[in-house]
Order: C-alpha cells, then structure tokens, then sequence
C-alpha cells in the first residue's frame, strides 16, 4: 500500500512533504515515486515484499552505494535517516530514500569510452564483502531443471516451447563455463542498461546497488562489455582501453570472463520462464512473456563468448576452451 509522504520525509529528516507521486518505475523487487518536499525533490523505493521475505539484509547495498558516491561515481545520493539507516519501516512499509535524478530509457548504445570509465570508477571503491557469492552470480541452472521448465512450458501450451526446446542443447553447453566466482571486491553485479543510463543531461547515472556483493572485476568487466558492446569489436576495443587508461583492474582473459552473465542471464530467463508457467492472469503473463522473448531472442552461446574474447583479449578459441 502507499505510504504517506510527511511519514516518509520525517523518517528519513527531509522536512515539509507536499506530494508523493504514483508509481513512475517498477522493478522485480520495488517501485519508484516522486518525492516533493520543502528540502528538494527525492526517489522513494518501496519493497514490493516484506523483509521477512527478503533474503538480505535490508541494510545490504547502502554502504558501498555511499561509498560509490562519496568517491565521484555519478548516482543518486543514498538518503541515510537521523537514525543512521539506509532503510527504514514506514507505515510497515520497507522504505529506502535517494536524490532525484531524471533519467532517459534504458539504452545499450551509450558511448562505449564513458562506460569503460564509470566502471574503473566502481572497480576503484575497494569494499571488502565477507560473505559468500549468491548462485544468481554463478551457479548454473543445469540440465534437470532445464528440461523440467521445457515441460512444465509444453504442458501448458507455451507459445515458445519449441524455440526454447532448440536452444536447449546451446544453453547446456555454454554452462559449462561457468566455474566458481573469486571474491575480491564488493562489485555492482547488475550494470545492464537498467541500471546504468544517461540522464537527462547527458551524463551516465548509475542506479540500484541492492544486488551488490562480492565478486572478480574481472567477470564484471565481461558482462558491461556484453551488454554495451552489443557484438561490435570496436565498441568493446573502446570500452575496454577507456577502462585500462582510468586504471581498471579487470582484464578479460577466457570464457570464464563472461561466467558472470551466463549466469545471471540463465537465472533471469529462467525465472520468467517459470513465471509464465504460474501466471494466473493476463497481465503477469504478459509481463513474464516479454522477459522470455528477451531471453530466446538474445542467447548468449559459446560461440559469441569466444568471438568477444578474441577480440578483446587476443584469446582463441583454443584457449578459452580450457574449460
């Protein structure tokens, strides 16, 4: 339910409230509302499930966010509330609070030398992280559950089980890549063009820090260059040497640079092809399609992971195929 605006500006000490906005973004775990108060203009993210129901802890992501922001990384301000939290129950509501910023829609094609920039700027906020890498981040699906949401979607008359079904020997194979994560540094881990964007401005903005947690550099860097590189050898040479010159530390070296979005891109397919499965009404199946589609239309098979290494690293196939 919608929380009350003075309730929120006063738990997070932002002054006279005159508006809270409806909904104007929506994500898998919140929404977005616009927050006008005598102090200035703010994002309220409110959690769409209770903490209870949330594996992490609700505090997870604030600190490297302010970190990340308080070393020059562009992205909204993190609000902490006169209680020294980042996240706060309003109305029994999970509330967290950010500074405003206006952002245009997603968009892969962002200037490829910015983006391997902003992200040696994230991968120099050093922030250990004591616990374990989530299998979101590199853990593979495997074969058994595969061919459990092949037939669970046949069985309920999937539109695309004979798309997924052809896909099926190509999504195994390239999961074979995926090996355990080393935990060097607390990384982003959710850079898609979702999270990083132009403002209105101009400027790259980077958003939404709740997945953050330990990871390699290294795989991060694979994954930006996937998603903003979209298969063009001079966007990645231009996102790779931006990052080397502002000091990035990760370096793309084999397939297993690319584990980190096999596996998130598996894990996110996955969970709306079982969504579609569970939908109970037209909306959510609508919804749960368009994620499917997304993931059928775009795959990521060993053959792209090796021409992108190639191109970046210098590495053949034959070396990538060590795994």
């Amino acid at each position: 339910m919608p929380v009350d605006a003075q309730d929120v500006a006063e738990a997070f000490g932002l002054g006279r409230a005159s508006s809270l906005s409806d909904p104007v973004a929506r994500g898998e775990l919140g929404e977005i509302r616009r927050l006008e108060t005598d102090r200035g203009t703010w994002a309220v993210k409110q959690e769409l499930a209770p903490w209870d129901d949330v594996e992490d802890d609700p505090e997870h992501g604030g600190p490297f966010h302010l970190a990340c922001w308080r070393a020059g990384v562009p992205s909204p301000e993190p609000v902490v509330s006169p209680g020294g939290r980042f996240s706060v129950e309003v109305s029994r509501e999970p509330v967290r609070v950010y500074s405003w910023v206006d952002l245009e829609d997603p968009d892969t094609g962002l200037d490829p030398a910015a983006v391997g920039e902003l992200l040696a700027g994230l991968h120099a906020v050093h922030q250990q992280s004591d616990g374990p890498v989530h299998g979101w981040f590199e853990a593979p699906i495997g074969r058994r559950e595969w061919k459990g949401v092949l037939k669970a979607s046949r069985a309920a008359g999937a539109p695309y089980a004979d798309r997924l079904a052809a896909l099926l020997p190509g999504l195994l194979e390239v999961e074979s890549i995926l090996t355990p994560m080393a935990r060097v540094q607390t990384c982003h881990l959710d850079l898609w063009s979702d999270n990083l964007r132009r403002t209105t401005d101009g400027e790259l903005c980077v958003i939404d820090f709740d997945n953050c947690g330990p990871a390699d550099p290294e795989r991060e860097l694979g994954m930006v260059l996937f998603e903003f590189g979209r298969g063009d050898p001079a966007r990645w040479h231009a996102l790779d040497s931006a990052y080397r010159d502002a000091g990035g530390p990760g370096r793309v070296t084999g397939r297993e640079s690319l584990a980190l979005t096999v596996a998130q891109l598996h894990h996110i397919g996955h969970r709306h092809l079982t969504m579609w499965v569970a939908a109970r009404d037209d909306e959510a199946r609508a919804r749960s399609l368009a994620g499917v589609e997304e993931f059928l239309g775009e795959p990521l098979l060993l053959p792209d992971i090796d021409r992108l290494v190639d191109a970046v690293a210098g590495f053949g196939t034959t070396v990538g195929s060590s795994t």
